[in-house]
């Protein structure tokens, strides 16, 4: 499956991040053709800016609030993310590459044509999203939150989603033979599992969820 990279040129060095961020929430500005290199920022109200080809690298943005921003054309490059919260965002054309996004939060965001690329990403949340050509590569989404998704055109290749919430997240045409699904949560009926792609292997393992025993 081919996805829509990100559309980015003539980037400029942006100096400090945060004082960057506080001058455009002031002016109601997006924030366009940035880059941010090596930067900390932590436990801090980031709302209000959206970002239009950015590039962060680098950096290490803890616990920070995105709410409700936009990003187009971005990519996070070797960046640390953790426990920060994207809800009720928008990502497109967006990579992320080598970051770790450990317990961050995704609820009811739209996201397409992004990439997920030799990330940790467990523990996040992704509950009530719409996931649209989106690929996930050499990653480890573990005990992630994936419950009432609508997921479209979805590549997996080495991916670990061992204990997953797919709850009420129907996966037809989901390929997971190049992944690891153990303990994956589903609904009682088991309508979830209805024309996923698995190996022999994760049928067996999906099949204790019907009561069945396979020796």
């Amino acid at each position: 499956m081919k996805i829509n990279a990100p559309q980015i040129m003539d980037l400029r060095e942006a100096g400090s991040m945060l004082n960057q961020i506080i001058e455009l929430q002031t002016q109601e500005r997006t924030a366009e053709r940035f880059r941010f290199c090596s930067e900390y920022v932590s436990d801090e109200d980031l709302t209000g800016v959206d970002y239009n080809c950015v590039e962060f690298d680098g950096c290490r943005l803890w616990n920070c609030n995105f709410s409700k921003v936009g990003f187009t054309n971005v990519y996070f490059k070797n960046c640390d993310i953790t426990n920060c919260t994207f809800e009720n965002g928008y990502f497109s054309q967006v990579e992320f590459i080598s970051c770790k996004g450990v317990g961050s939060k995704f609820q009811n965001s739209t996201i397409k044509h992004v990439l997920f690329s030799d990330s940790n990403f467990t523990y996040s949340n992704f509950e009530h999203s719409k996931l649209q050509k989106v690929i996930i590569v050499s990653s480890n989404f573990s005990n992630t939150c994936l419950a009432e998704c609508i997921l479209k055109e979805i590549e997996l290749k080495d991916v670990t989603l061992n204990n997953c919430d797919f709850f009420r997240t129907p996966l037809k045409g989901l390929d997971f033979r190049e992944s690891r699904i153990d303990g994956i949560m589903i609904s009682d009926t088991h309508i979830e599992l209805v024309g996923a792609i698995v190996d022999t292997y994760q049928a067996a393992a999906l099949a204790r969820f019907l009561g069945v025993e396979i020796k």
